[in-house]
């Protein structure tokens, strides 16, 4: 079989396996594989600028790739994780491309590509928004270029250019030099006497691969709709290119314990990624590679970029870094390669038959390890790339009443709302912030508004100091709170009680709208129910509430006369007939006492 057609079934096996698992809706997972995809899917869309370092170099590329794929018609999530999709097969296929150069295989060379794309790290991130799979690229050009045997006219100068893309697209490149450098030694000292100049000119080429970086306050100046930090301003630009934010997770441990966990966690992550048989047979492969002379050179100086990359991580790193574990897996993916080819190479020499049955216990091992990769790794991508929490959390925004601003913590579901606000055109009159804004300011000039779920983070304690004042929360919408530093005043009430009511329908929920008001501050805490009856009073769904405005104002926390609004939820159901709701208590004895109780009618046919 030629090399053009073995490349071509895995490209063809690649995306029959990857397609289904790519992302096509805005990110709602939090798992650490998806923590920044959301901002990296608007960033894409929008021409904008990522987090630390800035990533300009995919930002440039992915972004022009985003906007051929939406040409195409792709919606924008998918438009944003076709770009991965690219840079994920072409990596694969470059490992394909030195794997058969190796060891003149090249069967066998793309069904390890095959295998080492079914292990989890890379194959979530060629369906997912994402930098890892374009530095993959960089990564195998880069070795493709070391270790391929014959002699290359100015492969050095090759290697310096792109080492420098490589490491100014992500720093975890550089743990490759040591790698690179044993590669390429015999030709790097060839000549001592230019070796000075020629150091020289690597270096200049090198820092040629940061120019990239001047698209950062290019954008920032031209007011891209999303601009991490302030890359406009010189201190601001720096801040982003050394990515002081991240500084917390580098340094030594400062205990055993804390060095033990550590490497604990690098090696659980690799032991998911490649299985512990294979984990096994990639360290066995590599050295046999060592140990064959044919294969020293490459074995050696793969088995060095795991090494650097694996002592990294395990000794100075204190979070998953997929930068540092690809580096990792795929020198051990290279120990499988040698591994196989070395029992090919033994048995053939042995005679037909056993050629014959190495052929088959290889093409057994791959069959095994590659079902097993593909039902573990297949339903727990798709779990991350099908998680609805994105779409729920832009429903959710939608409701923003218009001239508010709206604080959602930075991180997944800020993302989601910043994808409807700047790439679906949706929230135009709403201004979208994070935690980290000024408060104090923006609670002056228009409605602070954020979603029930943030209080869990950050209670009102917590809004009470960044505002220095109290603060009361009332609903405004269906999850959504307003913090005000003033409480609101409904006038004259006789009783604690309902002071206004009302209900209204959307396509899929009934929502009971109730303004709550007490004569003075309530001397206790009571509880909120809230039933959705038939005809025949039996209870079809209930959305009972620990206090009111989704458990956040008890009732000793109102000031007398104050307006608490609360907005309650239920499913719409057609055989629905009236609402039952009020507060109440628990007895000492384990009943309940209701305190306030009242009745509404269900209206929603006639309000259609």
């Amino acid at each position: 079989m030629s090399r053009f057609w073995v490349a071509a079934l895995l490209v063809l096996a690649l995306l029959a396996v990857y397609l289904p698992t790519v992302q096509t809706i805005p990110n709602g997972s939090d798992h650490y594989y998806m923590i920044d995809v959301g901002e990296t899917q608007v960033v894409l869309n929008v021409w904008g600028t990522l987090h630390y370092t800035g990533y300009p170099l995919y930002v440039l590329t992915g972004s022009a790739l985003t906007a051929l794929f939406r040409l195409l018609g792709a919606n924008p999530a998918a438009a944003a994780s076709l770009v991965s999709l690219v840079w994920g097969v072409l990596g694969l296929l470059l490992v394909t491309i030195l794997a058969a150069h190796l060891t003149k295989r090249p069967l066998l060379a793309a069904l390890t590509a095959l295998l080492y794309g079914l292990t989890r790290t890379v194959w979530i991130h060629a369906g997912i928004a994402e930098i890892y799979s374009f530095g993959f690229v960089l990564l195998m050009l880069l070795l493709t270029l070391a270790l391929w045997q014959r002699p290359l006219r100015g492969r050095i100068y090759g290697l310096a250019l792109l080492g420098g893309l490589a490491v100014a697209h992500h720093r975890a490149l550089a743990f490759a030099a040591p790698a690179l450098l044993l590669a390429v030694w015999p030709e790097l000292v060839r000549a001592p006497r230019t070796l000075p100049r020629r150091l020289l000119a690597y270096l200049l080429l090198g820092l040629l691969g940061f120019l990239p970086y001047v698209y950062l306050p290019l954008r920032a100046w031209a007011g891209a709709g999303w601009v991490y930090g302030h890359p406009g301003d010189w201190t601001g630009f720096w801040e982003q290119f050394l990515a002081t934010e991240a500084s917390r997770f580098v340094g030594v441990p400062g205990t055993a314990a804390g060095l033990l966990r550590n490497v604990e966690i690098v090696n659980a992550v690799l032991v998911t990624d490649l299985t512990l048989p294979g984990l096994v047979a990639g360290l066995v492969g590599l050295g046999v590679g060592i140990a064959r002379p044919r294969r020293r050179r490459a074995a050696l100086v793969l088995a060095l970029l795991g090494l650097v990359s694996y002592g990294f991580h395990a000794a100075l790193y204190t979070d998953v870094l997929s930068a540092l574990i690809l580096q990792v897996t795929v020198s051990l993916a290279f120990g499988w390669l040698f591994l196989a080819d070395s029992l090919i190479t033994w048995a053939a020499r042995q005679g037909r038959t056993p050629r014959w049955a190495a052929y088959a216990a290889a093409s057994l091992a791959a069959f095994a390890l590659g079902a097993d990769l593909i039902g573990r790794n297949g339903p727990f991508i798709r779990g991350l790339t099908e998680d609805p929490t994105g779409l729920d959390t832009i429903a959710l925004v939608e409701q923003t009443p218009p001239g508010s601003t709206l604080m959602i913590a930075w991180g997944h579901r800020h993302f989601a709302a910043g994808y409807a606000r700047d790439v679906l055109g949706q929230l135009p009159d709403v201004t979208l912030v994070d935690h980290n804004a000024d408060f104090a300011r923006l609670v002056r000039e228009r409605p602070l508004i954020t979603p029930d779920f943030t209080f869990y983070e950050r209670p009102i304690a917590w809004w009470q100091d960044h505002l220095g004042a109290p603060v009361y929360l009332r609903a405004v919408a269906p999850s959504l709170v307003q913090i005000s530093l003033e409480p609101e005043a409904i006038g004259a009430v006789a009783a604690l009680d309902a002071a206004e009511v009302s209900v209204f329908c959307d396509d899929s929920r009934i929502m009971l709208d109730v303004t709550w008001a007490a004569p003075a501050t309530p001397d206790e805490d009571l509880s909120v129910f809230v039933h959705l009856l038939d005809a025949g009073g039996a209870l079809l769904a209930q959305a009972d509430q620990s206090a009111p405005v989704y458990g956040w104002r008890p009732l000793t926390s109102w000031m007398p006369g104050e307006a608490v609004r609360d907005i309650y939820v239920l499913p719409r159901r057609p055989e629905a007939t009236r609402i039952r709701f009020g507060l109440y208590h628990q007895l000492p004895e384990g009943g309940f006492e209701n305190k306030v109780e009242h009745t509404v009618r269900v209206t929603c046919e006639a309000e259609d």
